[in-house]
């Protein structure tokens, strides 16, 4: 701190404000975006720089206020890929003469101590950079490293979560070594088993951690203490539930493997499991404290907006593939006129439907499709339809939607099919594709990690729920994980509740996923030539 004196002159020597800047330059370059932040022991750093400086310079910094800033805040430290640790306050690069052997002595005091904790803060300021005429060793995070208590956890609760995360994960880790967990991703990628896209994200950076860990050389505390980083790192930055491995669905998979069950039983049991009706469905009766604790978030939840649901419209979502709009209707004395389609002239080819998989059809077909027309089949199939959030501004309930990157789009569709009929569809019938949607967990895919099963929608002109009457707003599968613990309650709330505006809905329709029913056939008109198209797989 500067410990002159409202009109003192400040010592000749003195370059405190340098230093200060300095540190707030390497805080600033430090918390780089995505950045995690973890804690070491902070107790007797104070001294550490104290003694580092010159009698002078350590009188004048012998401050309550500072001594306070660095416990709380002088351990923290980032984790690079190597796993070594870096401290996001110390560089002797940036500080004056003066100060350089004091803060290097910091920056190795707090790159060789062990990570004791996931550190995560609610406060906007941290530090008091201004007492009087002092002023202090503070920083000001940006916001989203501000933690925000909410009904479901304070902040301490969240740093005891993400800590408890680490020790779940290092018992994952040695209960299933790599080669079970290269086994069980290699199998997933067969597809052999039933909606194993859902779970290859997890395998898959399961066994990608393994291989980093076994990338540091060595046995000594070294090269374990950069293990021991890499786990912290893990832990802090998993997507949601991946720690969990015993208790989600790759667990089932490795434990099965590890214990050498044939391929039929492994396939059988895990298709069990994975059926929508008990992927990630509440199976315990709450307990009469969890339904207190549920009562209360929802009342939070309800109260911000947060669980009122509508039928989704076009402007809601992120087509692959959008219908050429007509022309708006010009005014005038031939208003009423209706401009000329470029399609109803097309000519129709009259061959036998091409056969092809989706990916194909999505790379070659779709970009130059001017028109895309589905043919209603005469059996039930999966139709389905998108609902959103009714207030845009309510919290985040779903996984893949965030504060900062908004997308609260779910879908449901019918387990075991529906009619055309429920729809608004005549079985037999082209009905016109307005637009064709992928599953909403991938809209933002350079953020999205899960690895969550491949589906789109066609969305069909005119289509409605014509039977729905109530729940589908959300499922289980789709919450956030810290809802996880309220998911049963939150079930109910949502298979009673009615998502708005069916009759307005405009994302309803064919929902076609990888592993689900195929055979659909499709007209599709480019360049004034009409052809058919069935998909008979996804890839």
């Amino acid at each position: 701190m500067t410990t002159q004196t409202a009109g003192a002159q400040p010592p000749a020597d003195d370059r405190y404000d340098e230093f200060l800047a300095g540190v707030r330059r390497v805080f600033g370059e430090s918390i780089t975006e995505g950045a995690a932040l973890f804690s070491v022991r902070g107790d007797g750093l104070f001294e550490v720089f104290l003694q580092a400086l010159s009698p002078e310079l350590a009188a004048e910094n012998s401050c309550g206020t500072c001594r306070t800033f660095v416990r709380r805040y002088g351990g923290l430290v980032t984790v690079g890929p190597d796993g070594k640790t870096k401290s996001v306050l110390w560089s002797a690069n940036t500080a004056p003469p003066e100060y350089a052997r004091a803060v290097a002595a910091l920056a190795a005091q707090v790159e060789n101590a062990p990570i004791t904790s996931v550190f995560r803060s609610s406060a906007a300021q941290w530090g008091d950079p201004e007492r009087g005429s002092w002023t202090h060793l503070a920083v000001t995070p940006p916001e989203r490293l501000v933690h925000t208590p909410s009904a479901l956890a304070t902040t301490s609760q969240y740093v005891a979560a993400k800590n408890a995360d680490r020790g779940t994960l290092e018992r994952a880790l040695a209960e299933f070594p790599s080669g079970v967990v290269k086994k069980a991703v290699a199998l997933l990628r067969t597809e052999q088993l039933y909606r194993s896209d859902a779970i290859l994200g997890a395998g898959a950076w399961l066994s990608e951690l393994h291989k980093q860990l076994d990338s540091v050389r060595g046995k000594g505390d070294t090269a374990q203490r950069r293990r021991d980083n890499l786990l912290w790192l893990a832990a802090a930055t998993a997507p949601a539930g991946y720690c969990h491995v015993k208790s989600g669905m790759i667990g089932t998979l490795l434990t099965d493997l590890a214990d050498d069950l044939p391929f039929d039983s492994v396939k059988r049991r895990f298709a069990e499991k994975m059926h929508p009706l008990q992927y990630r469905r509440p199976t315990a009766e709450p307990t009469a404290a969890m339904i207190a604790r549920a009562e209360r978030v929802i009342g939070e939840l309800r109260a911000a907006g947060a669980l009122e649901r509508r039928f989704a419209k076009l402007a809601d979502v992120r087509p692959l593939w959008s219908r050429a709009v007509d022309a708006p209707r010009a005014e005038g004395v031939f208003g009423h006129l209706v401009p000329a389609r470029k399609d109803r002239a097309a000519t129709d080819l009259g061959a036998d439907p091409v056969v092809i998989t989706w990916e194909k059809f999505a790379r070659t077909v779709l970009p130059d499709a001017e028109r895309l027309e589905f043919e209603v089949p005469q059996a039930a199939t999966s139709y389905g339809a998108m609902v959103t959030a009714a207030n845009p501004d309510a919290p985040p309930i779903v996984q893949w939607d965030a504060p900062g990157n908004r997308n609260p789009v779910t879908w449901y569709v019918y387990v075991n099919g529906s009619p055309a009929s429920q729809w608004g569809l005549r079985p037999g019938e082209f009905r016109d594709v307005t637009v064709v949607v992928p599953h909403p967990a991938t809209w933002h895919v350079e953020v999205d990690r899960t690895g969550r099963e491949q589906a789109v929608l066609f969305a069909l002109a005119g289509a409605t729920d014509t039977s729905y009457k109530e729940g589908a707003g959300f499922f289980p599968e789709f919450l956030r994980s810290d809802l996880h613990e309220i998911r049963k309650t939150l079930e109910a709330y949502a298979k009673d509740a009615v998502v708005a505006g069916k009759d307005e809905a405009e994302v309803c329709g064919l929902l076609l996923s990888k592993g689900g029913k195929v055979g659909h056939t499709f007209r599709v008109t480019t360049g004034g030539v009409r052809v058919r198209y069935t998909l008979d797989r996804w890839d």
